[in-house]
């Protein structure tokens, strides 16, 4: 049976982080957790999609124009229907607002993931964004920030991280799943997911929990 992306796109979002790490740790990729430095502005909902990969670097002499004719041209330039993650390069600046925000909920844009500053954040509350970052400054890229490469291959708290690979986030926090896994990976989540349920209903029916435990062989 032939599996598309949009169907692995489709149970991925009945899926949580957490189920998802634990399916990954038993295939032995026990490193695709970001930092849970990394947190989401909005909590109501998942974030789950393809990865579109973005990086740069400040520079200390470029202008705001330059700065900012670089930003537009990722803006112009990100792919649709994506969860993009960026590798800022640096603590100290915003790596997105409210422009941008709308800008990419636009094209389409599922996420953005920033290993490092958001700002205009109850702006991007309202616009509804799914965005996850480090830290909130007002400073932005105009005069500081230059981006270097787009869907190339970046690594975050030691996660490797290629366009093209799948990713989910909620407030546990954001996981990756490697493209050639990812069909091993969702399908055996959905089944320990099953499983949890399974005993949940089992231990609110009075069953000893380490029997549904021995039972079903996952808590």
């Amino acid at each position: 049976m032939i599996i598309t992306d949009e169907d692995l796109l489709k149970r991925l979002s009945q899926l949580n982080a957490s189920i998802v790490h634990d399916a990954l740790r038993a295939e032995g990729l026990e490193n695709q957790t970001l930092s849970h430095d990394i947190k989401p502005i909005l909590t109501q909902k998942t974030m789950y999609g393809k990865v579109w990969t973005l990086s740069g670097e400040l520079h200390k002499n470029i202008s705001v124009h330059e700065s900012l004719l670089s930003w537009t041209h990722f803006l112009s330039k990100v792919k649709p229907e994506t969860v993009v993650i960026c590798q800022p390069n640096n603590q100290s600046i915003a790596l997105m607002g409210e422009l941008s925000a709308e800008t990419l909920l636009k094209k389409n844009i599922k996420g953005y993931v920033v290993d490092g500053g958001c700002r205009d954040v109850k702006k991007i509350k309202d616009i509804g964004l799914q965005v996850y970052c480090k830290f909130f400054s007002p400073k932005d890229v105009a005069g500081k920030w230059k981006v270097t490469e787009m869907g190339k291959e970046i690594t975050i708290s030691e996660v490797v991280i290629k366009t093209g690979d799948y990713v989910i986030g909620d407030e546990d926090g954001v996981v990756i799943i490697p493209k050639d896994v990812a069909k091993k990976i969702i399908m055996k989540a959905e089944k320990d997911l099953n499983s949890e349920n399974k005993i949940r209903d089992a231990i609110m029916n009075d069953e000893d929990p380490q029997q549904a435990y021995l039972r079903y062989r996952k808590f």
